[in-house]
Parts: structure tokens; C-alpha cells; sequence
């Protein structure tokens, strides 16, 4: 029996048939790994079994009440499924159905995202399809995110379904009929004034919601990563990163992480949020520094900027962030002074980071 460490557990890789030929052999090869690497999670995957016994039920069992620890049964088949539905594994471990394969041949983009693309798949479906580094466990994550924010009153999609797709991995979504501010603009540019008051209503009253402990990550943790990932304690700019991220009052209010014109589509009137996996909770200023870089700071250094990601110009650009900024502090006018004093520092927080991972990373790929 093939096994190995992967997603955080040490995996068996049960094939075949499983019954009363082989199943003294599968459990004493279970055990005697089991105990080996009695310090680490374990899991099943089932993707080459084609039948499994009650004695073969019993082994796994048997090996769940051992570890003491819930285990994870991944790639189950719609019939073995159907075995476990009925004898109530679902509620004794932690089971996923075997994923779809799915091909884009054909599918139309409909926007881009920072760790990804959204595509539409079929009249009643679209799929956000990840860059081949994202691992199953970060799709599964903005999924959950995702699932979280929409309980608590978050304008988004749910997505259903994780599937494999080309060299890595997407997330199925129910159709709906929405387009991006970015593609909207980039046609409509009179369109400016409603779409950024849109946003700014829609981002104060988010920045408004407050979630529950430990629902959410806190974003700051998110950015303290990114930060031990450079690993140069020598570079001063690391640490002045370091110290600004400290300054940044806490809050337990949502911030969705990635708010761009790209990650915000209009349906029906309606603002909806995409790009889930940053979201978070947090001080409004993670949202506001990142749109303020976006849309205004990083277009006055680099001319272009705006055309390349967003096809607009940098002064409608301008102009979208200074009515959104408008409307969003409209009912709190003594704090525009010290939230612009915020933008001016904080800015290119997000950027100068994720530049420094990039470059980072370049390197070591090359080494």
C-alpha cells in the first residue's frame, strides 16, 4: 500500500477492492505505519478504490479510535460515499468526495483575480481557476472564508464545489450575470460618480461589520506572515514594515484584503465581493491603503499602471477614488483628516511587502 506525507497528514493510498482477501494485510500495514508516525495526522485517500467491505469499514474504525484525533477520507467516490452516508462516517470523519476534473476549452474570462481567474463555465456555473503554486488547502480556505463572510451579512458568492482544473485548482460558483467595476468603467466612464458612491457606501457599512473571535483571521497575522517569509532581519525596511503593521489599531471588523475594481462586481445593481481569501478582520485602513495604492499612489510612480490593470486612465482613476472616499466618510467627517494622514502612511504597505516577496522569490527559483 502506497503512503506518504501530504496536506499535513500522513496519507494511505487504499486501491481496488478492500474485503476479506486483503483486508488482515491493509490493517497490519496500517498499524505498523500508524505507529511509526504516531505524532502526525493521518488520512485516507480513496481515489483508486473501487469497493470497500464492512470488515474494511471496521479496520478504519479501529484506527480512528487509536489516533484519538479526527482523520480526513479524501477522493471518495459517489457509490463509496453512498456507503458511508448510510452508515454514518460523516459524523466520525472528516470525508471529501472525489474532485471533478474540469476543462476550460471554449470558457470565456470574465475577470481576473490576484491569485487567480474567473471564467465562465456553463450557463448556470462559473470557476475561479488558480495559478498552479495555490495549494488545495488555500482554495479550500477562501472557500471557507467565503461560506463565513456571507453569514455575516457579506455581499459574495458561495462557492460549492473544488475542482481540479488544468495543472491546479478552481472553485465552481453558481452563474450569476455581474461584471467587474474595472470592465464597467472601461466602457462607461460616465458611470464614475455611481459606482464609486456604490463602493463607498457598501465599504463603510462592511468596515461597520463586526465578526465574532476567532470566525475570521486577523489581518495583521496575514501580514506578519508575508513579513517572516522576506527572513532578512538585516534589511531595514523589513523592519519598519515590522513596526508599522504593530502601530495599526486593532479591530474585530470584517476587511476583505483584496479590494480592487477587478474584486468587485455589479449584479443586479448590487455590489458583490469575489476574491475571498484575504478576507478578514481588522482596522478599515488594510482596505483603504490598499484601493488609495491601487487607484491613485502607484500610477503617480509608475505611469501606466492604471491602463495595465484596470484599462482605465489614471484620471478617471483619480477621480473614482476621491468620490468613493467621499461617500465613505460622509457620516464621519472629524476622522477624514486623520484617515488621510493614515493613507499617506500606509499606502504602499501591501505593495513595497508583496514586491520584496516577488523579488524574493525570483531569486531563490533561479538559486
Amino acid at each position: 500500500m502506497k503512503s506518504e506525507y501530504r496536506d499535513g497528514a500522513y496519507t494511505f493510498f487504499l486501491e481496488g477492492r478492500i474485503d476479506s482477501s486483503n483486508v488482515d494485510l491493509m490493517e497490519t500495514e496500517i498499524r505498523d505505519k500508524s505507529i511509526l508516525f504516531d505524532d502526525m495526522d493521518l488520512a485516507f485517500d480513496m481515489e483508486g478504490l473501487e469497493y470497500i467491505s464492512s470488515a474494511g469499514l471496521r479496520v478504519l474504525l479501529k484506527v480512528r479510535k487509536a489516533a484519538k484525533k479526527t482523520i480526513r477520507i479524501t477522493n471518495v467516490s459517489d457509490e463509496i460515499f453512498d456507503i458511508f452516508d448510510v452508515t454514518g462516517f460523516g459524523d466520525m470523519f472528516e470525508i471529501e468526495r472525489k474532485m471533478r476534473t474540469i476543462s476550460l476549452r471554449g470558457c470565456k474570462k470574465i475577470s481576473s483575480a490576484l491569485n487567480g481567474e474567473i471564467f465562465q463555465l456553463s450557463e448556470d456555473e462559473m470557476i475561479k481557476v488558480y495559478g498552479k503554486n495555490v495549494s488545495m488547502n488555500e482554495v479550500k480556505s477562501e472557500r471557507k472564508r467565503a461560506q463565513t463572510a456571507l453569514i455575516y451579512g457579506i455581499p459574495t458568492l458561495i462557492p460549492y464545489d473544488v475542482v481540479r482544473c488544468d495543472e491546479g485548482f478552481g472553485l465552481i460558483y453558481e452563474k450569476a450575470e455581474m461584471t467587474s467595476l474595472a470592465y464597467i468603467l472601461s466602457r462607461n466612464t460616465d458611470k464614475t460618480e455611481t459606482c464609486a458612491k456604490m463602493l463607498g457606501k457598501l465599504m463603510s457599512e462592511l468596515h461597520s461589520t463586526e465578526i465574532p473571535k476567532g470566525r475570521l483571521p486577523d489581518i495583521k497575522d496575514r501580514y506578519r506572515e508575508w513579513i517572516a517569509e522576506l527572513n532578512d532581519p538585516d534589511d531595514s525596511k523589513v523592519a519598519v514594515f515590522s513596526k508599522l503593521i504593530d502601530s495599526i489599531a486593532d479591530s474585530n471588523t470584517y476587511v476583505h484584503g483584496d479590494i480592487n475594481l477587478n474584486s468587485v462586481m455589479i449584479h443586479k445593481d448590487e455590489l458583490i465581493l469575489l476574491d475571498m481569501a484575504g478576507s478578514a478582520t481588522g482596522h478599515a485602513i488594510f482596505d483603504l491603503q490598499a484601493l488609495f495604492a491601487s487607484l491613485v499612489a502607484i500610477e503617480k510612480r509608475t505611469e501606466g499602471y492604471c491602463r495595465k490593470n484596470y484599462g482605465l486612465s489614471a484620471k478617471v482613476c483619480e477621480n473614482f477614488w476621491n468620490i468613493f472616499f467621499d461617500t465613505y466618510m460622509k457620516h464621519r467627517q472629524q476622522e477624514i483628516r486623520s484617515m488621510n494622514e493614515l493613507l499617506a502612511k500606509y499606502f504602499v504597505l501591501k505593495e513595497n511587502i508583496l514586491n520584496k516577496l516577488a523579488i524574493k522569490n525570483r531569486f531563490e527559483n533561479r538559486a
